[in-house]
């Protein structure tokens, strides 16, 4: 069934509403253009729109970041913009980053298409909020910003509203802003050179916090109060970016959808990097023992569609992510992000100064279901056994090692044949909460408070589910952001009374907001007047369990989940 999309939007009698084109190319009156915001590099043109409920909202959408890395900037650090005077148009989204989407399907339209031009920033304000022309922002307090990393196994997705839309936290009084960043071989190949040193994903990052550092007054935002949040492979990348100097000081809490940057499900060892990136050059035909210089040149004059082949290739054989986070070696005038492994930085305390919370879902490996049956997980584990142990792992550990875990984890997880199922669950207790409780028993002594949850509530009516056909009890991967995001996409058109109706899912939607907006405010998730959310503590650490969108106790960690963590620090330690 196709599915239609139809967005309501207030616009402003006077509103600027042009092609880029036509703005690019006439003299503008901007005595027209409402909402419009001064940015450093020069003015945008956004749109006034409806949130429901007669809330309104200022959407600045497809504002570049950064100069778009095109030609010779393919692999480089992103440049600054150059500036311009007439007014930008942005009132409709960029086009999304390369990728081949392996899992978000009908979550995710990109209606602007695909572009390595894919740069660009959505800032979506409430609309009380925006500065007026000739007010003074200098010295304005502003509004709690929300940046969001989007997830997508570092390989696929966008800061599109088709899954990120804002209306449920801009109603709530807070600036929202999502941003593309470059994917998979754009992103995150290395081949450990000065030209292509990996992690630009994470510098894209970086780049954009710097943004919006210097841009947040222009919008009514405060650029010293900024919530870096992001889900699955987006939470990987913001707790990264949590441990690194290099986004010191640009902001002042994280939140993590089910992801962390210590996570299992990949390897961030410069020794799988290079195993990835000979496989790319071998489908792309360039020796990897030519000078690195040469490989450079070949892979900036490799067209976008033969980059795209090989890389879907590999995707297919790596399952959902190929090209990951590596801890970087130091390279002339390149941004370091990472320079040890993950797990040695959190043991170290690094970030521990910023107050996180840290979340998963009671089924995350559900909404990888249709990609594993498409691969044939179940016959790739039964031909190579070694495949279930984790990536991270692999690379930690010896070959003849990695047989004995392969046998303990299918000894713990499959009652002899291994079946798709007993995979699923392997996969959510692996990747997802394993990683998550690790974190948060890690986190538990340190000074900044660490929050914690769980979520089970399967919904009345899942974007996640009825966009790729699941039907299990619970919340998969992806379910929990769609109670603090609006999925467009699927939830179409939007209803008037969509922030005050009263059934379960908009109870859920008002709980998990007033969590993110509170955390945002105050770096504690607890709404006035609520039972107290308590931040990690030992010995006996506790998280808040959402089960049910009307309540939502405080509980121990179970017994259950001491044995999963129980059994994967097994893994790790050593043994004769």
């Amino acid at each position: 069934m196709r599915i239609i999309i139809i967005i309501i939007i207030c616009i402003s009698p006077a509103g600027n509403h042009g092609t880029k084109a036509a703005i690019a190319n006439a003299a503008p009156d901007r005595s027209r253009c409402s909402p419009a915001a001064q940015t450093r590099a020069g003015p945008v043109c956004g749109v006034r729109r409806c949130a429901g409920a007669g809330v309104h909202y200022a959407s600045f959408r497809g504002v570049p970041y950064a100069k778009q890395p095109l030609g010779e900037l393919r692999f480089q650090e992103l440049q600054p913009l150059d500036p311009w005077t007439e007014e930008f148009n942005a009132t409709t989204e960029g086009p999304v980053c390369p990728q081949t989407d392996v899992v978000y399907k009908g979550l995710q339209t990109h209606q602007s298409g695909m572009s390595e031009a894919c740069i660009h920033a959505n800032v979506h304000v409430p609309w009380e909020a925006l500065p007026k022309p000739g007010d003074r922002t200098d010295n304005s307090t502003g509004l709690p910003i929300l940046v969001f990393v989007h997830g997508g196994g570092f390989a696929f997705g966008s800061g599109d509203t088709d899954l990120h839309g804002p209306e449920y936290l801009v109603s709530k009084g807070v600036i929202v802003i999502t941003f593309n960043y470059r994917l998979n071989v754009f992103g995150f190949l290395s081949l450990n050179s000065e030209r292509v040193p990996g992690n630009n994903g994470l510098r894209d990052c970086v780049t954009l916090l710097r943004w919006v550092r210097d841009n947040a007054r222009a919008f009514g935002g405060d650029p010293r109060d900024v919530t870096l949040a992001g889900q699955s492979a987006g939470a990987a990348m913001a707790h990264l970016l949590s441990l690194s100097p290099a986004a010191e000081g640009l902001f002042k809490r994280a939140v993590l959808f089910s992801g962390v940057g210590n996570a299992e499900f990949f390897s961030t060892s410069p020794i799988f990097a290079k195993v990835a990136a000979g496989l790319l050059l071998g489908k792309l035909g360039i020796l990897p023992t030519l000078d690195p210089d040469e490989i450079h040149r070949r892979l900036v004059d490799t067209p976008l569609d033969t980059l795209m082949s090989a890389h879907s290739d590999l995707l297919d054989l790596f399952g959902l992510t190929v090209f990951t986070p590596v801890v970087e070696s130091p390279h002339p005038g390149v941004t370091t992000i990472l320079d040890e492994d993950p797990d040695i930085l959190v043991e170290r305390g690094c970030g521990g100064h910023i107050p996180l919370i840290v979340g998963f879902t009671s089924a995350e490996c559900e909404t990888f279901r249709p990609r594993f049956t498409e691969i044939d997980i179940v016959e790739k584990i039964a031909a190579l056994p070694a495949i279930l142990v984790p990536p991270k792992l692999t690379y930690q550990t010896s070959p003849a090692s990695v047989a004995a875990l392969a046998d303990r984890i299918a000894r713990r997880y499959f009652n002899g044949t291994p079946t798709l199922d007993d995979f699923v669950a392997y996969c959510s207790d692996a990747y997802y909460e394993y990683p998550a409780l690790k974190l948060a028993e890690k986190r538990a002594s340190v000074g900044a408070p660490t929050y914690l949850y769980r979520i089970a509530y399967g919904g009345r009516r899942s974007a996640v589910k009825e966009a790729l056909h699941l039907d299990f009890s619970g919340a998969g991967h992806i379910e929990d952001i769609t109670y603090v995001f609006r999925a467009g996409a699927v939830l179409c058109p939007l209803r008037d009374d969509e922030l005050d109706a009263p059934d379960d899912d908009d109870v859920m939607k008002d709980r998990m907001t007033d969590y993110i907006v509170n955390f945002m405010r105050s770096s504690n998730p607890t709404p006035s007047g609520a039972t107290p959310w308590p931040a990690l503590r030992p010995p006996r650490p506790q998280l808040r369990d959402v089960s049910s969108p009307r309540v939502q106790p405080n509980r121990a960690i179970s017994d259950q989940q001491r044995d999963i963590v129980e059994f994967f620090d097994s893994l790790h330690r050593p043994r004769d």
